[in-house]
């Protein structure tokens, strides 16, 4: 009898876990939000100013969009470019957006209006079927974008100034010309991504942009550090990059952790009398904790003899 109490009891919770995860992947939107409408027209220039967004407040979690890298969360950020997104409202994207919910937060207190919209226009550049719902607010004009191919960069550096001239180039019906429109980013590698020297630069109609670097940049111990230059509308005119290690930083020289006279430090290094003092009291837990063990088996084998 008392089995199959704990049999029923354990399927009721098991169905009851069940439904509660069922339940919270269900994000109800009220029915009047669903009916918003962007209030901006989406365009060229909100695509860009939302994808900027997007790789800062977004990217973290749901990954690049159309990629399906999200974060193994619970409950599972998904991809934005999946049909999970395309098929909701704009009014469903931009309640959630704005409200958060669980881990994500809400962005009504971190984005404005207009920037939560931006992040939506990019985020629909990826839904194929996607047909405009709104516009009714403020108008916003295409950017003029470079639309060649084959685009090349073409560097000049002044170790004078710390100042380096891209020069972007591209083909246009078979006829290499400049440039302009095109967004290029400079950085610096770390051990754990990029660190952005500037806001992005756009091109001039000549396709120049320039970028002028912090003279005070720590680098390697003899000051050299890596740099990268990119563009960053890589879905527009794919991976296009320079790179090359300038000495333009400040020498730094990393101290490793386990090496010095520290705790966790490696046995060379370790003084003796703090190794035998750790090991002193690690033997002596052990010990202790044996003994207790010890007794409670004496004690239990006293009780079973009474």
């Amino acid at each position: 009898m008392k089995e199959n109490i704990f049999k029923s009891a354990l399927l009721a919770i098991i169905v009851l876990s069940i439904s509660f995860s069922a339940t919270a992947q269900v994000w109800e939107v009220p029915s009047d939000k669903k009916e918003i409408t962007p209030a901006i027209t989406f365009s060229m220039k909100t695509k860009t100013q939302g994808k900027d967004i997007y790789a800062k407040s977004c990217k973290s979690c749901h990954g690049d969009i159309g990629k399906a890298n999200f974060l193994p969360l619970n409950p599972a950020p998904n991809d934005p470019g999946s049909e999970r997104f395309s098929n909701q409202t704009d009014g469903e994207l931009f309640f959630k957006l704005t409200e958060g919910r669980g881990g994500m937060p809400a962005f009504k207190s971190q984005l404005a209006d207009n920037e939560r919209w931006a992040v939506i226009s990019y985020i629909r550049s990826f839904h194929a079927d996607y047909k405009p719902t709104g516009g009714g607010g403020e108008i916003v004009e295409e950017s003029s974008a470079f639309t060649g191919t084959n685009i090349k960069l073409f560097v000049n550096k002044d170790q004078v100034n710390l100042e380096i001239t891209i020069e972007v180039q591209g083909n246009v019906d078979g006829k290499t010309v400049s440039a302009p429109g095109v967004r290029v980013g400079f950085f610096i590698e770390r051990n754990f991504g990029l660190l952005s020297v500037c806001e992005p630069v756009t091109t001039n109609k000549n396709g120049i942009a320039k970028a002028k670097f912090p003279g005070d940049l720590p680098g390697d111990s003899l000051g050299n550090y890596n740099i990268i230059i990119k563009l960053i509308d890589d879905d527009l005119y794919g991976n296009v990059e320079y790179k090359e290690t300038l000495s333009w930083g400040k020498a730094f020289i990393y101290e490793n952790p386990i090496e010095g006279n520290h705790l966790w430090g490696n046995n060379t290094s370790v003084p003796l009398w703090l190794l035998i003092s750790y090991i002193s009291v690690v033997l002596f837990v052990l010990i202790t904790i044996g003994w207790v063990v010890l007794q409670m088996l004496k004690l239990k084998k006293a009780g079973i003899k009474k």
